[in-house]
């Protein structure tokens, strides 16, 4: 039987918090309470030899419930980026910034220069005799490669704690080792280090085992501009899914924000999606094996027609069969594609010269709401309502239809309609398919309670009937873009559009009880 975490007397009683320490009593429970929160979290560690360490939900978890709020362990630049300022990893403007002047490393203003995030690796480029010197703002500039696993090898002498967790990462460094990627990254950053900076303080093997850990392990924080690299503790113990069962959200100074978009059983392995959910199968399943070096077999990749939505799936070729054309297994992706309903098998180069030219005509494409009208119309010939590149035409398409408040009200009815119908199809297939990706989806929420109240508004100005009942369905709709986009801060458009969502909502209960 469990013990007491103060007395050892066995007890039945735990903290319904956590599940996993155990109490004789409340008294002693309280009195544990400071050494106890600081582990106290619905989840635990497990390891296995096929996913390493991972985390478990240790009981039922709620809807809208946080599980984790963690600061980084270490922030550095993008491997590939422009100039930032290494105080506080914002972009550098041509005409606004100054040299450090120890080390030569451009920063924003005076107010980064005594950062201590900068001030080690200052250290560090003083020692090699010279100043770096920096001239081009506008591209992706060479120096800032190594920069991140710079900072990495220097937590060692700054905080050898923290040194201690990173060194412990996940490096997947014999996968890699070998690969395009990490040939270009010994290159770049395996053998620059030790030559740019003149220094055998590292060996090029810890060089390239921190590469590993900061690629496998890194988050992008949105929080600068340009994006950051962060590494964070606990989450990056976090299995992969791209039908994940946890949402990140940031603050404002970059602490991670983890929580249940809907409910999670006890038990369940905890994941976020390491690629991009709204991405088709093939797509991720690249991006995945460059980045993270693996090949994802979740449920969602498993099943070629992604929880029935065809995300994937053509249009049968076969006349008057209305069928879908998908892989017969993710195995068979680049090979056998046929029809769920005739059997007819279509040869992999049709399928992939469609994919070529829908992609291709999407991307340079001038964004307004006519030309993604006639893009849907014309790749739906072959390709399903459902399909990825339909759906980002679609999504393209009900940003611009009444992106302010005052346009909305002049949109034709047609195209108001058009927004209402893209509006909930797209938000019932990313709720199916992607429930983690909550800016997305509360902006969609979002959208479609403005053209709810639009519609609302154009019908009671037409006819004598009540619209209470359209009302609520945009209250319902603005609600539900508060609860997804309730952890955003106001730094991002998504922590704007939440707080007008309040307002909105504010005004439409009131209304609505009058």
């Amino acid at each position: 039987m469990p013990t007491c975490a103060i007395c050892g007397i066995p007890t039945e009683h735990k903290c319904t918090n956590c599940n996993q320490t155990f109490y004789c009593g409340k008294v002693h429970q309280k009195q544990h309470w400071l050494t106890h929160k600081v582990d106290c979290r619905p989840f635990k560690v497990e390891h296995s030899d096929q996913l390493g360490r991972y985390l478990v939900a240790t009981r039922s978890i709620k809807p809208f419930e946080i599980i984790l709020k963690e600061a980084p362990l270490i922030c550095t630049p993008s491997q590939v980026t422009s100039p930032v300022c290494l105080g506080c990893l914002n972009g550098i403007e041509p005409s606004d910034y100054i040299d450090c002047e120890n080390c030569g490393w451009p920063l924003c203003g005076i107010e980064c220069k005594g950062k201590p995030e900068h001030e080690v690796e200052c250290e560090f480029t003083v020692k090699r005799g010279s100043k770096v010197s920096v001239k081009e703002f506008t591209n992706p500039h060479p120096l800032y490669q190594c920069m991140g696993t710079v900072r990495c090898l220097l937590l060692a002498k700054k905080d050898p704690e923290k040194w201690k967790v990173f060194s412990e990462l996940e490096s997947l460094e014999k996968l890699r080792r070998g690969s395009m990627q990490w040939k270009a990254d010994l290159e770049s950053i395996g053998k620059f280090i030790p030559r740019f900076f003149k220094t055998t303080d590292f060996s090029e093997d810890l060089i390239m085992k921190t590469v590993g850990i900061l690629q496998i392990n890194g988050h992008e924080v949105p929080v600068t501009d340009p994006p950051h690299v962060a590494i964070f503790k606990n989450a990056s113990f976090l299995e992969h899914s791209c039908h994940p069962n946890l949402a990140k959200s940031f603050t404002k100074d970059g602490h991670l924000i983890l929580w249940a978009p809907k409910t999670i059983k006890r038990n369940t392995h905890l994941s976020i999606c390491y690629s991009d959910a709204v991405w088709g199968t093939q797509e991720r399943q690249q991006h995945l094996m460059h980045t993270k070096i693996f090949k994802c077999e979740c449920e969602r990749c498993l099943d070629v027609t992604e929880f029935g939505t065809n995300y994937d799936g053509f249009k049968c070729t076969t006349p008057d069969c209305i069928g879908v054309i998908l892989p017969s297994s993710l195995k068979e992706w680049n090979s056998k594609w046929r029809c769920s309903t005739c059997g007819n098998h279509v040869d992999i180069s049709f399928i992939k010269d469609i994919l070529e030219k829908a992609g291709k005509d999407l991307n340079p494409m001038t964004r307004t709401a006519d030309n993604c009208i006639k893009y849907i119309q014309n790749y739906q010939k072959w390709l399903t309502n459902r399909h990825f590149y339909i759906c980002q035409a679609k999504i393209q398409l009900v940003q611009l239809i009444g992106t302010d408040p005052k346009e909305l009200m002049t949109v034709p009815e047609d195209k108001l309609n058009l927004k209402l119908e893209y509006c909930k199809e797209l938000l019932d297939l990313y709720e199916k398919l992607a429930p983690c990706e909550i800016r997305m989806l509360g902006t969609f929420c979002f959208e479609l309670h403005s053209a709810i109240a639009e519609h609302t508004r154009r019908v009671a100005l037409k006819t004598s009937l009540s619209p209470k009942n359209m009302l609520e369905e945009s209250l319902l709709y603005v609600d539900k873009c508060i609860n997804y986009l309730q952890h955003e801060c106001d730094i991002f458009v998504e922590g704007h559009i939440l707080k007008q969502a309040k307002i909105n909502r504010d005004a439409l209960r009131m209304v609505l009880v009058m």
